[in-house]
Formats: structure tokens, sequence, C-alpha cells
């Protein structure tokens, strides 16, 4: 498919079935033949810039998106860029929200450089609606956190995380384009309004993915303190438990033989003996505990609101 905007600045769009158009443009424009050498063999991000004193232009590979769960599962377009226009094999229009207002943007441009720019700052606004909807989603599970910790949690926790680190990970590339951009083109671009928004559009969708990276990995930490604690808290009442009922299990073990002679059986007040010699061991070992604070806070009761 075929968007000539303007005169200046043209864009050629194609799908990858239409290898024959490409090819003959390819043979049309710098570079072409190894650009097309690079289309067929390369399906990952790609990036190469040529500078003579003949021509200017930037190409390679871009992947625009990305299945955070399945790392086979993602869409790459290939472009060429020069100041006359640019190309793009393989983009799916139809992932871009805002085309009708993008192509009204490159009608007013100059340049197949700043309409270049235009199409990347509308891919990174996909990346910015994402990011949104995570920042919901970042606020609903630390809500879910503070009201209940348990594994579905922390496995939601790092379902968002590798979010984040798909969506850094496309970012990086497009980072890199758009330096390289300047690079090639310097003062042809670097002054101008469209490639100055996309290449901000770019830094603040990488600082909040950064942003919000950290917030994950403090959630991530406090989620890891939160179990050890109730771990510990968990053993620690079980060994108590056990220390407090050691003389119940050791008297009853001791009574609970079948030996022939056994005194005690034929005590008058052997019951009673043996029940206060427990309840006495016990309690005694409850106190002796308690006063040399190893029961903790494990007796006190859990405040409701409380993570711990």
């Amino acid at each position: 498919m075929n968007y000539p905007l303007s005169k200046n600045g043209e864009w050629l769009e194609f799908d990858f079935q239409d290898k024959k158009k490409i090819a003959k443009v390819a043979r049309n424009i710098p570079e072409g033949e190894d650009w097309l050498k690079e289309i067929n063999e390369s399906n990952k991000n790609n990036l190469k810039i040529a500078i003579t004193s003949d021509y200017l232009h930037v190409r390679g590979s871009l992947i625009y998106h990305q299945n955070s769960q399945k790392e086979n599962e993602y869409k790459v377009f290939h472009f060429y860029t020069c100041k006359d226009f640019f190309i793009t094999v393989g983009l799916e229009m139809n992932d871009l929200k805002q085309k009708n207002k993008m192509l009204h943007r490159m009608q007013s441009s100059r340049n197949g450089v700043e309409n270049f720019c235009i199409l990347l700052s509308e891919i990174t606004n996909r990346f910015l609606v994402r990011i949104d909807d995570f920042e919901v989603q970042l606020k609903n599970i630390v809500g879910k956190l503070q009201r209940n910790n348990n594994k579905n949690k922390l496995d939601q926790i790092f379902r968002y995380r590798q979010k984040l680190i798909t969506s850094k990970s496309l970012l990086i590339p497009m980072e890199e384009l758009i330096n390289a951009i300047e690079e090639t083109f310097l003062n042809e671009v670097v002054k101008t309004l469209e490639f100055n928004r996309v290449r901000l559009r770019i830094k603040r969708a990488m600082t909040l993915v950064q942003h919000y990276q950290e917030e994950m990995e403090t959630l991530l930490h406090l989620e890891e303190a939160i179990s050890s604690y109730r771990g510990n808290e968990i053993m620690k009442t079980l060994t108590v438990i056990t220390t407090i009922f050691t003389p119940v299990m050791a008297l009853g073990a001791l009574w609970g033989m079948n030996f022939k002679h056994m005194p005690e059986l034929e005590w008058k007040f052997g019951y009673l003996g043996s029940l206060i010699l427990i309840f006495v061991s016990t309690i005694a070992i409850y106190f002796y505990l308690k006063f040399r604070g190893w029961t903790g806070g494990i007796l006190k009761e859990r405040k409701k609101k409380s993570l711990f």
C-alpha cells in the first residue's frame, strides 16, 4: 500500500507479500540490494546507517510488539529512511489507533525523516497507553497485597514484572534508532519539531518504565520480606508449641509403656499426680520461654490491616 503524503517525504508502505514491488524499489535506492537481503534474512531488531558525500540514510528492522509470555510471538517491520522519502515493510497499520491524525501531521512535514519520526512517535504512544494500564494494575496488586498475601499474588507480581521488562526491551532499540537518526542527519533533523517530540516521548516512556520497574522491584523485596517473616513466625510457633508440650509427650510415652513391673501403676494418687506434674511442667516451660523472650509476638493477636 502506498501513502503519498506530500511531494517531499513520501511514504512507501508494503506488505511482506509485495516482494516484486519491494525489489523494484530497492533497485533504485542506494544500498537497496543490501537492504532487500536484510529484509529476506533478518526478522529481529537491526540497524544500519549510511553516511557518504552522495547520500544519507538509516535502515533496519524494528520489533514494535512482543508477547511477554511467548517469546516467539512478536511483530516486526523493516524501514529505509532518507531525506526525500521513507519506506516501511510489514507494518500493520491497524495497530496504530491514531492513524488518521498521524497521516494529517505528515502532510505538513518537510521531508521523509520528519515523517518517519511522526511514525515512531505514534508507535511510542502505544507503549505509553500500555504503561498507563500497567499503572492501574500495579495499584490493584498493591491493594490486594495489603489485604492478602499468597502465592497467587506473587505470581501476578512476576507476570507484571515480565511485562515491564518486555516493554523496556522494545523501547531500547527505538532509543538507539532515534540516536542513529540524529547521528546521520545532524542539524537537518535535530532542530525539527517532530524529531524532538519523538525523542522526548521515547525518553518519557523509558523514564516511566524504569520508575515502575524500580517500584516493582521494591514490591518484590517487600513480598520476600513478608514471606520470610511469616515463614520464620510459623517455624517459631511450631517450635514453641513443640517445646511447651514436650512434658505431655515425654510423660505420656513413659506411662504408656507396657512393662510388667511399673511401680507407678500401683500408686493410689498416681493418676492425679501425673496430671499435676504434666500441668505444672507445661506451665513452667511456657513461663520460662516467655521470660527469656523466645515467644516473641507469636502469641499476640494479629492486627487486621497488618501485612505481617
